[in-house]
């Protein structure tokens, strides 16, 4: 399918300034605030609870947020999804017990063994797992058993569910996982509660509920950052080898500006970056990617046929070529993730957005971000004499002669 007159040149180039501005601006701005304000992580990188809840009524989203203020809950998020009366909420805590009371809780353990340790036992071990959903505890020179431990943190004031702990190790250890209930069950409960009782007063269902660690979400962020970057360092390697020189930084240029750009993008709307969108960046850099080898390698098949014709000309003369297989590629794949960005709610949502900027600042990026900067490396590195000069002077001594 051609959108253009086939053999017709577009001069390109001519006006590469200004897209080399643009480009340079929107790079800038998104660095900085990259830095500042920074992006939105969500809980997959901050670390967090993540709940999905159906209420059996109408409820009003101040209602719900002020009801998790009231808990303890600093800057809560509640989200409209599109099902009747279902919100996705996220809380920035991993761990029902606050440091308080978990305190609290050992204190009325001790006190309790205090009086029972022959049967029971000495307190040794106490501490919150990492993720906060279990509470450990060794109790030395006792023989309490997985119901009776579970019964004498119940009664120290931990909320245990269920009604036994789980043995940790050898019997001999005397060690003992004890699991709570967990935030999102906490937060439903309290949630579902009476007006009187600081909830909202109308009962539901709880659709969902995930939480990630603060140290886990910081060991993905860094996962991320570095998968990002060695696939660029890759795909530099391989572009290297299979053209040369003059076409491997202007790739990499181009595919390190459609990332801060698509980053840059969800820092102003204030989406969320998570896992997803990491995935949606390295599709960005696989598909811009794409789109500047097809460019590079009509470009090294027109400079064998025109040996003395201008870089620009060349580049001018292959972009037009690639004109309507580029806008074709990019109006697909566009208006068919167009739907879920315009339609779907949460993770596809964001993802569908990464894409679809990504796709735009990839098929500018391939045509006045790297091929600019390959034609300014051949001039300046690898031709000290412009062709067209050259042929200039070689006609003047024909007719010379």
């Amino acid at each position: 399918m051609q959108f253009f007159q086939p053999g017709r040149v577009y001069d390109f180039m001519a006006i590469r300034k200004y897209w080399i501005a643009l480009s340079i601006a929107l790079t800038v701005i998104s660095t900085i605030l990259v830095f500042k304000p920074g992006p939105k992580y969500g809980i997959d990188f901050l670390g967090g609870t993540e709940l999905t809840v159906q209420f059996d009524g109408s409820v009003d989203p101040t209602a719900i947020r002020t009801s998790l203020e009231r808990m303890g809950n600093e800057r809560p998020e509640v989200v409209p999804t599109t099902r009747p009366n279902e919100f996705i909420i996220r809380v920035e805590r991993t761990s029902a017990l606050s440091n308080d009371r978990r305190d609290s809780i050992r204190r009325q353990l001790e006190q309790s063994l205090s009086g029972h340790a022959d049967t029971d036992g000495a307190l040794g071990d106490f501490r919150l797992s990492p993720g906060g959903d279990h509470l450990i505890v060794q109790l030395n020179g006792g023989r309490a058993d997985a119901r009776r431990v579970a019964t004498l943190l119940r009664d120290a004031g931990a909320n245990v569910r269920g009604e036994t702990a789980q043995q940790m190790g050898s019997a001999d250890e005397h060690r003992w996982q004890v699991p709570l209930v967990g935030v999102g069950d906490q937060i439903f409960r309290a949630l579902t509660a009476s007006a009187s009782d600081g909830g909202v007063g109308v009962s539901g269902r709880l659709n969902a509920s995930v939480w990630v660690s603060p140290k886990a979400g910081q060991e993905l962020r860094n996962a991320a950052v570095k998968a990002v970057l060695y696939s660029i360092v890759f795909i530099m390697v391989y572009v290297a080898f299979r053209f040369d020189l003059r076409f491997a930084p202007g790739g990499i240029l181009a595919l390190l500006h459609d990332s801060v750009v698509v980053l840059g993008f969800f820092v102003i709307t204030r989406k969320e970056v998570t896992i997803s969108t990491v995935a949606a960046i390295l599709t960005v850099v696989g598909y811009s990617m794409n789109d500047t080898i097809i460019v590079y390698d009509r470009i090294r098949e027109n400079l064998a046929k025109k040996r003395n014709t201008r870089m620009l000309d060349v580049i001018n003369l292959s972009v037009s070529e690639m004109l309507s297989r580029t806008l074709l590629t990019s109006l697909t794949v566009t208006l068919s993730i167009s739907t879920f960005a315009i339609l779907g709610t949460g993770v596809i949502a964001d993802f569908a957005w990464a894409i679809v900027v990504g796709v735009a600042a990839g098929t500018y990026s391939s045509i006045y971000v790297a091929a600019p900067l390959t034609e300014w490396i051949d001039s300046r590195f690898f031709h000290t004499e412009q062709p067209a000069a050259a042929a200039s002077a070689g006609n003047e001594t024909t007719a010379g002669a």
